[in-house]
């Protein structure tokens, strides 16, 4: 599946996918990510709300125009969503289930077509700030990629055999399109040009870096044992007063055991962890916390930003892997993804900030969301005979754009690109020493000679009045333009922020383009794992299954 031309969320910016809902088609554009049913916006999101012209932008259905659209046989009561991603932060939205078809277009071929696609519909509700002031309504649904069971039931109260709503691969698996009930997903990044690589009954090998962890699942994919966290550079001098540092996931919770659990989680936003790591590792880093959002801005100002965040340091997240030899696997994220943007309508002006954040909706584990999964590759084959998760490291811009379409199987393929390959042409090694990168307040020598020892009392007298009136003036005119030139680096940030996003979309745009002129690299008769169509091309393609008939209103 690859990315819309569009991006969406004020956290991120993330990329999305083009399906289309019910008959005639509604087109939304979906974030990649969850379990179970999918959460569809309906137009109801936008009612009542102040901020309403922002709502609806990734695409509304709305089962009134559906003919297709089933909305009787499930009989639930479903109280306000709370959480829209499994628990990290806030919402009050109404919800309801109901099924409808989805439709996944494909390149070459007709679509692909999911009956009785399982949908939480959205209807009047907002989200909520971590302060629990008043939000902004949701700008995007998500797109969920299986479960443990090949369907979705629903218990009925007449004693009548289960509702079953269908679950994305499984359904294409039971039809023949895909051979196993499997997906690979790669989130990317918007900001330094990484398209989303999404595959269903596969993976992209190139997407996958060194050794792959593979654990056995239960009903709670991809949870994991987070071992520590460290810091480090891959090359260059440090940016930090240290060339690498570990043991900061306990640093300063001494009650913290040995590790951790933590979910992979595509629908969560940020690094999801207790707040005492996230201090510890703001602590080395130029962010002040702010408390209305329970986020740290970086301070573009500090002369520490823009060397560090474009030097090859990174963030590295050691996991228990028993699968492996070492019974460990470390993926790094450089900080160059972790200087992400919040914008509207979240916040007023772009802001750059440093996505950790202790969970928001309460009782949950903590989780590594899609600010970790930009640097991650993760693959579940949700088959019972197979049941099985994989973790690895990911690549970054400077890798190819060729799919290798692979099978999950034993062995698990990877690329054999490095790490650091496919990230120098993007990264600034630092030749500066450490005290120069990380001195906030940089010495000033002078080469002014001293002052004539031959002048009169009176004559110095006046000379050091004068003086101290000239450095009070400079003083203050030098602070005025501090305080001008500190607001306008920010704003500049966040503005060259905002356009390197929008040249790296221009750019995988256009690469998708070309990329659409390929054909499909599966035949309709070999049920191999497929990358599916091109977020644009929507055109008249040969008959789809029948459809059911239109419903009496």
């Amino acid at each position: 599946i690859l990315p819309s031309s569009n991006t969406y969320g004020p956290d991120g910016p993330w990329q999305t996918v083009n399906v289309s809902i019910g008959d005639p088609q509604q087109f939304v554009q979906l974030l990649p990510g969850g379990y179970w049913a999918s959460i569809i916006l309906s137009p109801g999101i936008c009612k009542d709300n102040t901020r309403a012209q922002i709502c609806g932008t990734s695409g509304l259905y709305d089962p009134a125009d559906s003919n297709t659209v089933d909305e009787e046989s499930i009989k639930i009561a479903l109280p306000n969503l709370e959480s829209l991603d499994g628990g990290q932060s806030q919402a009050n939205v109404s919800v309801r289930q109901i099924m409808d078809t989805l439709q996944i277009p494909r390149i070459s071929f007709s679509p692909f077509v999911v009956q009785n696609f399982s949908i939480r519909l959205l209807g009047r509700g907002s989200m909520i700030l971590p302060d629990g002031s008043a939000g902004y309504p949701p700008q995007v649904g998500n797109l969920a990629l299986g479960a443990p069971n090949t369907k979705h039931s629903f218990a009925r109260d007449d004693g009548q055999p289960n509702v079953n709503a269908s679950l994305i691969p499984s359904a294409l698996k039971i039809s023949g399109d895909i051979s196993t009930n499997s997906f690979g997903l790669h989130i990317g990044s918007v900001a330094m040009g990484i398209p989303l690589s999404l595959w269903l009954g596969g993976y992209d090998s190139s997407r996958v870096l060194g050794p792959v962890s593979s654990q056995p699942y239960f009903q709670d994919p991809c949870i994991t044992d987070l071992l520590d966290i460290g810091i480090g550079v891959d090359n260059g001098a440090s940016p930090f007063p240290f060339p690498e540092k570990q043991g900061i996931l306990r640093q300063g919770n001494g009650s913290m055991e040995d590790s951790i659990q933590v979910s992979l989680d595509p629908l969560a936003p940020y690094l999801h962890l207790p707040q005492s790591t996230c201090d510890a590792i703001a602590s080395y880093l130029p962010v002040s916390y702010q408390n209305k959002y329970k986020l740290y801005f970086w301070n573009t100002q500090d002369p520490r930003y823009e060397p560090l965040v474009k030097s090859p340091s990174y963030l590295s997240f050691t996991f228990r892997a028993t699968s492996l030899p070492q019974a460990k696997l470390t993926i790094k994220v450089p900080f160059q993804l972790l200087n992400l943007t919040l914008r509207a309508p979240m916040i007023d002006t772009p802001t750059q900030y440093f996505p950790c954040q202790s969970p928001q909706a309460g009782g949950r584990t903590s989780s590594l969301g899609r600010a970790f999964l930009q640097a991650a590759f993760i693959g579940i084959n949700w088959d019972a005979d197979n049941a099985e998760w994989w973790l690895a490291q990911a690549p970054g811009p400077d890798t190819g754009r060729t799919p290798q379409q692979e099978q999950f199987s034993n062995p698990f393929r990877s690329s054999t690109a490095t790490w650091s390959d496919s990230w120098k042409g993007h990264w600034t090694p630092l030749r500066e020493t450490i005290s120069t990168v990380n001195s906030t307040s940089p010495s000033i020598t002078s080469d002014a000679a001293a002052p004539n020892a031959g002048l009169s009392t009176g004559a110095k007298a006046g000379i050091g009045v004068g003086c101290a009136a000239a450095v009070v003036a400079l003083v203050a005119g030098i602070s005025l333009l501090c305080f001008r030139r500190s607001r306008s680096r920010a704003r500049m940030a966040a503005e060259k922020s905002l356009q390197e996003e929008e040249r790296n979309a221009k750019k995988m745009k256009e690469e998708d383009l070309k990329r659409a002129d390929i054909p499909s690299m599966v035949e309709a008769a070999d049920p191999e794992p497929v990358e599916l169509t091109h977020r644009e091309m929507y055109q008249e393609l040969p008959a789809t299954p029948p459809l059911p008939p239109p419903k009496s209103r």
